[in-house]
């Protein structure tokens, strides 16, 4: 099918385009709110500025894709390829993401409000000036991610998949990270306080010089962890794995220990 005849079928009143064929072809500005793209092969096509409000882009191929800029309010991409998309600027406000494979994606300056990302992998990409806030974000993959300028604002962290993100300097205070798993992540100097930790894996973490005050670690791995210098007051680190972490310039004083495990760490 081509851009023309998809135009016109449109116009005419049909929305039904599953399966449709526009691999690589030059969408851009096009609008097809409402329309059903199951399974549609938009792979390498242009569809910046486009209006895919509502639609339906379930199963959808749209690696390498250009979408800067266009509307996907209220669509349903549940399990849509996105491999390396560009996403910049995108609304996807209120929009199904559940399952999606948005790996390498940018999705700088994009929309994700109330946005639904269950399960989604989200590794490798771009959020610089992202908005994520709000969103419950258990099971999604965000591994290997620069979120320093991404907007957290009161998203849900518990149980999410942070390996060796970077959130050095980021505010995280209060936040619910329960259950998160954050090997290898860089925290350096992030402010942590109240934060909830508990279950979380931050084995091989960078926390040095990090506010962990009052926060909860309980059932922590912080295994070969870097906490030095890292404000631990008041810190509940009850049934914690501390082994072989590095506590150079850490006061342990006030922080809560019982059945912690500490062998082989570095003070």
């Amino acid at each position: 099918m081509t851009k023309e005849e998809l135009l016109q079928r449109y116009a005419a009143g049909e929305r039904d385009f599953t399966d449709i064929n526009l691999a690589g072809a030059n969408l851009s500005g096009i609008d097809l709110r409402d329309a059903k793209l199951l399974g549609a092969n938009l792979n390498s096509a242009d569809l910046s500025g486009a209006n895919l409000s509502s639609t339906d882009l379930r199963f959808a191929d749209l690696v390498d894709a250009n979408l800067s800029g266009a509307n996907l309010f209220d669509a349903d991409l549940s399990t849509a390829f996105l491999y390396t998309a560009n996403l910049s600027g995108v609304n996807l406000k209120n929009a199904y993401l559940r399952g999606a494979y948005l790996s390498g994606a940018d999705l700088s300056g994009a929309d994700l409000s109330d946005a639904s990302l269950s399960e989604a992998d989200l590794s490798c990409v771009t959020v610089d000036g992202t908005r994520l806030g709000g969103l419950a974000l258990s099971g999604v993959n965000l591994s290997s991610v620069n979120l320093i300028n991404a907007d957290l604002s009161g998203a849900n962290l518990s149980g999410a998949i942070l390996e060796r993100v970077d959130l050095s300097e980021v505010d995280l205070s209060g936040f619910d990270l329960s259950g998160a798993n954050l090997s290898g992540a860089s925290l350096y100097e992030a402010n942590l306080s109240k934060a909830n930790l508990n279950k979380a894996n931050l084995s091989s973490a960078r926390l040095n010089r990090a506010d962990l005050s009052h926060a909860n670690l309980s059932n922590a791995d912080l295994s070969s962890a870097d906490l030095s210098s890292a404000d631990l007051s008041g810190t509940d680190l009850s049934y914690a794995n501390l082994r072989g972490a590095y506590l150079v310039g850490v006061d342990l004083r006030s922080a809560k220990q019982l059945g912690t495990d500490l062998r082989g760490s570095y003070s």
